[in-house]
């Protein structure tokens, strides 16, 4: 079960993978690369950052950052491993920094806490909840590929906005 929800997106693949493998859960893996594009989550991360971080370069507090890490953290990942982060702030120079929050599909429980330092070619999805969005997520882009849209303009699986961005982000 997935508690905390960037990872819901690795529940839904989990559902397709063979009970039989047998190597650690590189979330990284085939069918992750194939079924997501991150590009529109890396492309919108430069708007959400000038319309929602501080000036000292804090970011929002809901804010939820997947980001690739590099193959040197998990030799056993050829291709990297996406984690969740938290505590996102900007560094200056196109550098960001957070700390790895705990996900039920990660074998990778000893990078848990620890900050790490990225720049946006890293980011693989954002999610966030805003006063004006009442519960629902910004971003999501990983869960929007996947979402059958209700009537009301919610997600079925998670409560999105029915925009990843609010219209007056510029």
């Amino acid at each position: 079960m997935c508690l905390y929800r960037p990872c819901l997106f690795f529940c839904v693949l989990s559902a397709f993978a063979s009970p039989a493998h047998s190597q650690p859960l590189c979330q990284t893996s085939p069918p992750t690369i194939s079924l997501y594009d991150p590009a529109p989550a890396r492309e919108s991360f430069t708007v959400l950052t000038r319309n929602t971080f501080a000036p000292d370069g804090t970011g929002p507090e809901r804010l939820d950052l997947s980001v690739l890490l590099p193959p040197e953290l998990t030799p056993e990942c050829p291709g990297g491993t996406i984690e969740p982060m938290r505590g996102i702030r900007a560094l200056g120079d196109g550098r960001f920094e957070g700390y790895l929050v705990r996900n039920s599909l990660s074998h990778h429980s000893h990078l848990f806490g620890q900050t790490f330092t990225f720049t946006t070619d890293q980011v693989w999805d954002w999610q966030l909840i805003t006063p004006e969005s009442d519960g629902r997520f910004y971003g999501a882009f990983q869960s929007r590929d996947f979402v059958t849209w209700a009537p009301d303009g919610g997600g079925v699986m998670i409560s999105l906005m029915p925009e990843p961005l609010p219209p007056d982000w510029n």
